[in-house]
């Protein structure tokens, strides 16, 4: 195990969300199965009672579990110094190389559903009766299952981690003819696809902010529901094809043109080696902006209600501004970046 800040921070997090995590499954649970709707007040009062317990620890412990994605890669970063041979995060990875990919994939597929969840409940707390308690309470329950499993791989990580192997450059594996990230585009458009890939790089994102802006427009209410539904399922769409088109591209194109190392496609080095300083926040940004075309899916799908539709709407709004910003900024970061070279 490698003791500094990073490890005590994460291993602290990881304990206090397994703990916490395990007792709110079991409360979860057991509610979901007394839960009635017509009973007597004074039960009901008592449900109520507990039904606000549980959802204020679910925030709190779902908020600090958020936390734990971008946090994980500082500690990551913190462990290059430690391992023999690593140039970066790369390097780190390849020691419980089983475990990081892991932990990598689950991180943000839990801050995605629970930032949902997070929506959702902010739905049903704004309306008194509370009338999608039910609906909160069972999208709670696989979410505490990723919960758990990404806490007790955190700390099956910290404790197992020890440098006593060396590793290979980051070179070695991304910087190889045969990289997944250029046969792949290669397949779809040659030898010389890079000037191909950041057309279509533009092309999805410069649709998918429009789509976004067009939701936002006065005209939008006035429209009809099919082409509105049109739109709406276009945004996810696009959005969900443009995760690899983005990640494809930084890996080829915009990573080495942005380090000034146009043989080098570690994400790793552009990510975390200070070239690009603003890198994390570049990909901060396409991260929110794409999950938050997710969470409204979800809101979508939970927050179906007669009751909660004024509040449902304009929480859609929002989120849908925050995704407009984010990918908006994104792409003009990128874009600032390349002219500036």
């Amino acid at each position: 195990m490698i003791v500094n800040v990073f490890t005590l921070v994460m291993l602290f997090i990881a304990l206090l969300s397994f703990s916490l995590g395990g007792y709110l499954f079991y409360a979860t649970l057991k509610t979901l199965l007394h839960f009635k709707t017509n009973i007597s007040l004074e039960t009901k009062s008592r449900f109520e009672e507990k039904g606000y317990l549980i959802f204020l620890l679910a925030c709190v412990v779902l908020s600090v579990r958020m936390f734990a994605w971008p946090w994980f890669y500082f500690m990551l970063q913190s462990f290059v110094s430690e391992v023999p041979g690593a140039m970066c995060i790369f390097g780190v990875t390849r020691i419980l190389p089983d475990t990081v990919t892991f932990l990598q994939i689950i991180k943000p597929v839990s801050f995605f559903i629970m930032g949902g969840w997070l929506l959702c409940y902010y739905v049903d707390k704004s309306i008194p009766t509370s009338p999608l308690a039910r609906k909160n309470l069972l999208f709670l329950l696989p979410i505490c299952g990723v919960l758990l499993a990404d806490s007790t791989g955190d700390i099956y990580y910290i404790i197992r981690m020890k440098p006593l192997m060396s590793v290979s450059c980051c070179a070695t594996f991304f910087d190889t003819p045969l990289r997944p990230s250029a046969m792949i585009p290669q397949a779809l458009f040659g030898r010389d696809f890079e000037q191909a890939l950041f057309i279509v790089f533009y092309s999805t994102n410069i649709t998918l902010i429009i789509l976004l802006f067009t939701t936002l427009s006065r005209k939008w209410q006035s429209l009809a529901p099919m082409p509105r539904n049109i739109i709406l399922y276009s945004q996810v769409v696009i959005a969900v094809v443009n995760i690899p088109i983005v990640i494809i591209s930084f890996f080829e194109n915009i990573g080495p043109t942005l380090m000034q190392l146009p043989l080098h496609h570690c994400i790793y080095c552009f990510m975390g080696k200070g070239i690009v300083p603003d890198a994390p926040v570049i990909l901060g940004l396409f991260a929110i902006g794409t999950f938050a075309i997710g969470w409204m899916g979800i809101i979508r799908l939970i927050c179906r209600n007669g009751e909660t539709q004024p509040v449902t709407e304009r929480l859609l709004r929002k989120v849908n501004g925050l995704s407009a910003f984010c990918l908006s900024a994104f792409i003009t970061m990128v874009t600032i970046h390349l002219f500036l070279i």
